[in-house]
């Protein structure tokens, strides 16, 4: 088999080196033998046939080329694996139900907005711990941000258990954490009028509500409409980052009637 150490940190390339710690994200899951499951940014296996043995197909998306060649000669000729060699998130997938791996640090972010707007039962997915436990911050608190809203929004969010640094080759700086995400009923897309307003808002995260929200329709409509919409609109005490995600709910509602 061809080295791992050609491969870069620059790229988010941290491979999971520790068997005990595959099997245990794996057996989190809690796969069926009827699953159909996306594994993002495969790397070279080290959870491929391990989802193999618990569901009915892995698609395994690997986007560098050297990757999935390794990737293909571990597999061989597997009938439940198909490998397809890109981005996935310009490739076309074939459909899926369940989705668990753990792709590059670099692509979390793309990722969860990614399956945002995708269907599909439950994710599992390892994320750098920083990354993890801000998607389920609460309001008010440090890591409470655009992303934890627009995560929130869309999934029941749910910490599984933390992974030492140790448990990757090459070692990455900090610690991981595996986060599963449990689509909500009706969650079928972000729609842009709600993501604009959390984007626009959290431009300005401790200012007041209105006061931000002011600054924002400014931009964008100017000063004298800005405030003839801001006067038509009810809006929450506080400020930025301690609104949850029904308030910014609410005012983007409101907005759409103006933008």
């Amino acid at each position: 088999m061809r080295s791992l150490r050609r491969f870069s940190r620059r790229l988010g390339q941290n491979f999971l080196r520790d068997p005990k710690v595959a099997s245990r994200i794996v057996d989190s899951a809690q796969l069926g033998s009827g699953d159909v499951v996306l594994e993002p940014g495969a790397g070279t296996g080290a959870l491929t046939s391990l989802i193999r043995k618990k569901a009915a197909r892995v698609i395994a998306v690997e986007k560098d080329p050297k990757l999935a060649a390794i990737l293909r000669e571990i597999i061989g000729n597997n009938p439940g694996v198909t490998i397809i060699e890109g981005d996935f998130l310009r490739v076309s997938l074939p459909p899926f139900n369940r989705v668990l791996g753990t792709p590059p640090y670099y692509l979390s972010s793309k990722l969860v907005l990614f399956l945002a707007k995708t269907r599909f039962e439950k994710a599992h997915l390892v994320f750098q711990k920083e990354f993890g436990e801000r998607l389920s911050s609460p309001p008010g608190t440090g890591g409470y941000g655009r992303l934890s809203v627009m995560t929130q929004r869309s999934f029941e969010v749910k910490p599984v258990f933390e992974i030492p640094r140790t448990a990757f080759d090459p070692r990455p700086k900090v610690d991981s954490i595996l986060i599963e995400l449990e689509p909500k009923p009706g969650s079928g897309g972000e729609s842009a009028i709600f993501e604009e307003t959390v984007r626009g808002l959290f431009n300005q995260r401790r200012r007041l509500v209105k006061s931000s929200l002011l600054h924002y329709l400014m931009l964008k409509l100017g000063e004298s409409e800005a405030r003839s919409v801001l006067q038509e609109i009810a809006l929450p005490e506080g400020r930025v980052y301690q609104l949850t995600v029904a308030q910014f709910e609410a005012i983007s509602e409101q907005l759409a009637d103006f933008l």
